[in-house]
């Protein structure tokens, strides 16, 4: 199980700090989850009575403009059956022409039913139109006027506030009331009545339902723009031209908690079931949550008499528990510092500080008993893996290094060259220099050049041996000639290929030899085209070296010793269980052995290296 990651700041703290420091954020935490889960409590209860008191507020002026606009409707309904709009509206007798007496028919009805009505429109099937101002403006194209372009309606239907652009408007923001005329005598729809009306008469009931001190009211139409707003620029624009653009509303009704212009309001939504617009109950948050407040406020004032309570009260106690540690960790120091001969006094008590005390005695008395003798044996330890593992590599040098015949080989040369034979001449020397790098000593390790050219001279032979069907690649770049590695490496791993690959098939194979990088490492392959490895013995070969990479010393078979095990044993002997040998076999296609090496340039090692002729003058 993983210890819990500290920080470091607070890993320096004595035990004192951290008791306080664990103390203060345990009752720091439990407040705040208290505070958290009231404030959550606390604004669904808020936001659920604010929703209720602005449902019913709403509810309150859906009734008011559902009334309002039906009272439009009702008074209007004189007017639309008269005589005069019926026989202009079916241009009956010539009625057409007599637009005065219309127009002081609709003058009439305003000036006897609601005072805040902007204008007044009378319009026909074939988009004549006649309205209360007709005869005093020169200009009566009314094209740019939402109602305009509609086909006649049959029932009452509303038009958004929109900026009015005919004659006499001034540009003012009006609401449009279209109402349907229908034919006295044929029943048929013979026109539309548009009332356009300013807002005076919404502001004030909207006014007088107000919520808190500065809560308001405003309506959006089905298409998203301002009905009205208490700021009356605001009114016929899109919302997405004004600030209200910031409020996210809710599809289903319920109040919400949203940021605008920097104060945290409560927004409630509500469709009118009669013009399908939407009347936005919105008030800050802080007028409806008071209580929230006081909680908060009382919250703040517990934790902070806890933190002092914590901080005068925690060290005071936790000097009991403190002071025996402290003293354990002074005596440990001096014990860390070689001092043996202290001792923690003992106390009569069973509580665990006296139970450690003992056990720190009895600790540092079997140290002082063990310290000696555990040294020396460390040390003797250390020397005897030391001369082993010498030894065991020298050992497997020697069982690849034999030091005999090459000599024989130089007269056999000798006698070739008089008796006129240079494929024996050639044989001979290659042979003899292979024996003689083998008998060098003086050094484990040698150039990846000297292995390459002494790799060259074992093929010459081969290729003398099979001399039509072998062939044989060296592909190794020359930056890394220079590079160190354990002495006879190649040719031993080359030997094996020959004899399961190329003997075989009677040398008709090939054998290539190729290195690459890899990160700080070199890797030298060695592939042939021969039968491969059955999977059998490929499986035997590995396990044994993965033994070997485990625990080398022990797990060394000499039986085993030439070839891949014994190149593999003195790589991981040399530089470690990460390097060595692994292989990769293709029954009917080949083998591939590839050598995990350092990568290690080194220039200087060719000047430990015994020169040929040094040998030479040895031998004879």
């Amino acid at each position: 199980m993983n210890s819990i990651k500290l920080p470091p700041y607070v890993k320096r703290l004595s035990i004192r700090s951290k008791m306080v420091l664990t103390f203060l954020s345990v009752s720091i935490a439990s407040v705040l989850l208290l505070a958290f889960f009231s404030h959550y409590y606390y604004s669904r209860a808020i936001k659920k009575d604010f929703f209720n008191i602005s449902n019913e507020a709403t509810n309150r002026l859906n009734y008011f403009l559902d009334y309002y606009f039906k009272e439009f409707q009702r008074s209007s309904s004189s007017l639309i059956e008269s005589d005069k709009v019926q026989d202009w509206l079916d241009d009956r007798d010539g009625a057409r022409a007599d637009v005065e007496d219309i127009e002081r028919e609709l003058r009439r009805y305003v000036a006897l039913n609601f005072p805040e009505i902007q204008n007044m429109f009378l319009v026909s099937r074939s988009k004549d139109v006649v309205s209360i101002r007709q005869s005093y403006v020169a200009n009566n194209d009314y094209s740019s006027e939402p109602w305009f372009g509609q086909p006649l309606m049959a029932k009452r239907s509303m038009i958004p506030t929109h900026l009015a652009d005919y004659p006499g408007s001034m540009g003012e923001g009006v609401l449009s009331i279209v109402l349907p005329i229908f034919s006295v005598e044929s029943t048929g729809l013979i026109g539309n009545l548009v009332i356009d009306i300013n807002l005076t008469e919404i502001h004030q009931a909207f006014s007088r339902s107000k919520l808190g001190e500065t809560g308001d009211f405003f309506i959006l139409s089905d298409f998203d723009t301002i009905v009205y707003h208490a700021n009356h620029q605001w009114n016929g624009l899109s919302r997405s031209q004004t600030d209200l653009k910031e409020l996210s509303l809710p599809e289903n009704e319920g109040a919400t908690i949203q940021r605008f212009q920097g104060t945290d309001y409560l927004i409630a939504p509500v469709v009118s079931a009669s013009t399908h617009w939407k009347i936005v109950a919105m008030v800050p948050y802080v007028e409806m949550a008071g209580e929230l407040r006081l909680a908060t406020n009382s919250l703040l004032a517990i934790l902070g008499f806890i933190a002092i309570f914590i901080l005068i009260a925690v060290p005071m106690l936790s000097a009991r528990f403190v002071k025996p540690i402290v003293t354990l960790k002074n005596l440990m120091r001096r014990v860390a510092g070689g001092d043996l001969s202290i001792r923690a006094e003992l106390v009569p008590g069973q509580d665990e500080f006296q139970q450690l005390n003992h056990s720190f005695n009895i600790m540092v008395s079997r140290l002082e008993d063990l310290f000696e003798s555990n040294i020396a044996l460390s040390v003797k330890e250390v020397q005897s893996q030391l001369h082993q593992k010498e030894a065991l590599i020298k050992a497997l040098q020697n069982q690849i290094n034999p030091h005999l015949l090459y000599n024989s080989l130089g007269i056999i040369k000798s006698m070739a060259y008089f008796e006129q034979m240079p494929m024996i001449e050639q044989m001979a020397g290659n042979l003899a220099d292979v024996y003689r790098y083998t008998a060098r000593y003086s050094g484990l390790e040698t150039t990846l050049k000297e292995e390459i050219t002494h790799l060259r001279k074992y093929l010459e032979i081969i290729h003398i041996r099979f001399p039509s069907e072998f062939t044989s690649r060296i592909y190794v770049n020359d930056k890394f000639m220079s590079c160190s590695v354990v002495k006879l490496i190649l040719q031993p791993i080359l030997e094996n290929a020959v004899k399961y690959a190329i003997e075989p098939m009677e040398g008709k194979g090939t054998i290539i030899v190729t290195a690459y990088d890899e990160k700080d490492d070199l890797i030298l392959e060695i592939t042939d085209t021969g039968p491969g490895i059955d999977s059998e013995k490929l499986q035997d070969i590995e396990e044994r070296l993965q033994l070997i990479s485990a625990n080398y010393v022990d797990s060394i078979d000499h039986s085993e010793s030439l070839g891949i095990t014994n190149v593999h044993t003195r790589l991981v002997l040399r530089y470690g269980p990460g390097y060595g040998i692994r292989l990769n076999s293709f029954e009917g296609r080949g083998t591939v052995v590839s050598i995990r090496v350092p990568f290690r340039p080194d220039a200087s090692i060719k000047s430990v290296q015994v020169d040929d002729a040094e040998l030479r003058k040895i031998d004879s």
